[in-house]
């Protein structure tokens, strides 16, 4: 059984709670992509009339009677579920007339809010495991929540946030399951129906990914990594041969792990099936077989350090993390493996698709499954800490800040502007084209110079002298004026405004103006009040999840 002290319990809640309430206030409280619409039209299609046929959309596919179905996995829209039966039900007692989707529109807008933050207590345990105390382990959580893709993701409606969740759970579930076994090299201390448990845990996480979105199946090997290392610990029973006892029990744990994965296997092919008419069909047409057409060695520097998708410049403490598993592969060699392994797949599988890009996006959006595991690489500093000598420690420190503190600054202008507004004038207001092609490759287009452009220019319409877009210094400072002086935006005051869900709608009623503020202003302080309780209580040494016995090897 896994333990965790009263200590540790104490502190992944704080964790998860409070990263909750930062993602709570910062959500842009809407459906903010046409992916996510699809799946919010699917799952109300569910809800209100027990189907999965929806309206056409670009994102929808012709199936079965000539009706459209989601090319999407299953797995967000019934997560999203309890979202929108509960804005039905406030919608119906609602004291004041709104539209009736409107208040299911706005609670959607939690469903990955709820996710990324129980990732992140799932984090907080993956790295508890390695021998982290408790306050290191808060702030490798803390800064992947707070300085990486997952902030700015935790307010879109993608499918990716729980795809990277229930991979990172499967992970953890893995090193539990592996400490144990490790921990007993007899392994006859350890109960048969425990490996099971366990393997049918990891199983499940892996089928909920792939119910999710369909190619978590190529990092089903990785993050099974664990349960192989376990599966051959267990047929040697702690013996110099392989025993047969030994071989029952790692065919028992195989087969537990694959049967809830088998599982997930079929539902996907009955789903396939019952949208169009065949199993192996994902709506996607026979773009899976035609659509790696990018140059590998031009996609992968594309995701890595492209202006507008580099991993390095919009999750820099993921990039650096990466490069310490190197690093971590000889203290702690599971996890830098299976985190390594999960980079290689993904980098290898989107740098040759076509829309390696993902827009309309902020940033890599198809390594963003990799973050949490990248940010694992930050172990490898924590557990040579005691060691070191004050001054290794505090060039170390800065060095941490200043990566830190530039994620956290590109996370701003991801979470305060909305993307789309960015795209709408370098897509539209230019023509430049609607697939923003100059936004991913071209400086002087970079998101993270649009959105400092943009916020400059919403910072001054708010609290400026004047609230005319034709007396904003910034309307004619977009960041191409030099490169491109030819290419004027005509309208960019549209793209103005802060995309919080309690800014964005502001004059609409002054009932839902009075209530937004109050309730922004409140979480707001709470979460300053409790940021320092995040690194109180729990020990400073090793911990383990599994039960301390005899070695942990």
């Amino acid at each position: 059984m896994t333990i965790l002290s009263a200590a540790d319990r104490r502190a992944v809640v704080r964790l998860v709670l409070w990263v909750f309430g930062l993602y709570a206030l910062t959500m842009a409280g809407r459906v903010v992509s046409g992916d996510g619409e699809t799946m919010f039209q699917t799952t109300r299609a569910v809800v209100e009339r027990g189907q999965l046929s929806i309206d056409q959309r670009p994102e929808a596919a012709v199936g079965r009677g000539g009706r459209y179905f989601s090319k999407y996995g299953l797995g967000q829209s019934v997560v999203q579920a309890p979202f929108v039966v509960a804005g039905r039900v406030i919608a119906f007692l609602a004291p004041i007339q709104t539209p009736p989707d409107l208040p299911a529109r706005f609670l959607v807008g939690l469903t990955n809010v709820l996710v990324t933050s129980i990732g992140s207590g799932i984090l907080w345990m993956a790295v508890r495991s390695s021998g982290i105390g408790s306050r290191g382990s808060t702030g490798i959580a803390l800064a992947t929540a707070t300085t990486t893709l997952l902030w700015p993701y935790s307010r879109a409606d993608f499918a990716e946030p729980l795809q990277a969740t229930a991979l990172l759970a499967a992970l953890l579930a893995g090193l539990i399951l592996y400490e144990n076994v490790s921990a007993n090299q007899s392994a006859v201390d350890l109960a048969s129906r425990s490996i099971v448990k366990w393997g049918c845990s990891i199983g499940f996480a892996i089928g909920v990914a792939f119910m999710t979105k369909a190619a978590s199946l190529i990092l089903a090997p990785a993050v099974a990594i664990p349960v192989f290392v376990t599966a051959w610990h267990l047929t040697l029973a702690g013996q110099s041969r392989i025993t047969r006892r030994g071989l029952t029990r790692a065919s028992a744990l195989l087969f537990s792990v694959g049967l809830p994965v088998a599982g997930a296997g079929l539902a996907q092919a009955l789903l396939n099936w019952y949208r169009f008419g065949n199993p192996f069909e994902f709506g996607y047409g026979d773009e899976p077989s035609t659509g790696f057409t990018t140059p590998i060695y031009d996609g992968i520097g594309y995701l890595l350090w492209s202006s507008g998708k580099g991993l390095v410049w919009f999750a820099l403490p993921a990039a650096i993390g990466c490069l310490l598993h190197l690093w971590l592969v000889r203290r702690r060699p599971i996890i830098a493996l299976v985190s390594l392994s999960v980079f290689g797949i993904e980098l290898w599988y989107f740098s040759r698709w076509w829309a390696w890009h993902g827009d309309w996006s902020w940033g890599p959006r198809y390594l963003y499954v990799t973050i949490p595991f990248l940010m694992l690489g930050w172990i490898a500093p924590l557990l040579a800490w005691p060691k070191w000598h004050w001054s290794v420690k505090t060039v170390t420190g800065l060095v941490a800040v200043t990566v830190g503190g530039f994620g956290l600054y590109v996370n701003v202008l991801g979470v305060a502007i909305d993307y789309g507004a960015y795209y709408s004038v370098v897509g539209n207001q230019l023509g430049r084209g609607v697939d923003v092609r100059d936004a991913r490759t071209v400086p002087p287009f970079s998101p993270l110079r649009g959105h400092q452009w943009l916020l400059q220019a919403s910072l001054y319409e708010v609290f400026g002298p004047s609230h005319k877009p034709a007396d904003n210094p910034y309307r004619y400072r977009f960041p191409w004026a030099m490169a491109f002086p030819e290419l004027v935006p005509e309208a960019p005051e549209r793209a103005y405004g802060f995309d919080l869900w309690w800014a964005a709608r502001r004059g609409t009623s002054r009932f839902l103006d009075y209530w937004s503020s109050l309730t922004a202003i409140w979480l707001g302080a709470i979460l300053l009040k409790h940021l320092q309780s995040l690194f109180r209580g729990g020990d400073h040494g090793s911990a383990e999840l599994a039960p301390p016995t005899k070695h942990r090897s």
